[in-house]
């Protein structure tokens, strides 16, 4: 079974059922870590700290030693939340076309 699929399976025993989830895995920059981003309207009034801690119990229950130690950082969010990181994370636009002085 994949890393994914692992995570995938132990997502589906504590996600309620009535609830979708969405699982990326992104590399953290540096060795082979990752960081595991759950985007789920579940627990959406929920504090963020007790969604990442439901998480991780149930990742540490099902996921083996070896596969924990990939993971640097997991990220809960409803979608709301991940549609403004991702504003956050795309780059920024250019305004002034090139060749003009400051923009005009």
């Amino acid at each position: 079974m994949s890393f994914k699929e692992s995570i995938n399976e132990a997502l589906r025993g504590v996600i309620p059922k009535r609830h979708k989830f969405r699982v990326t895995l992104e590399d953290a920059g540096f060795d082979r870590y990752q960081v595991v981003r759950v985007v789920t309207p579940a627990w959406k009034t929920t504090p963020r700290i007790e969604r990442i801690l439901k998480v991780q119990e149930a990742m540490d229950k099902k996921l083996s030693p070896k596969q924990l130690s990939k993971i640097i950082r997991i990220s809960v969010l409803t979608s709301a939340e991940h549609t403004r990181l991702l504003g956050f994370l795309k780059p920024a636009r250019k305004t002034a076309k090139a060749g003009t002085r400051n923009g005009h």
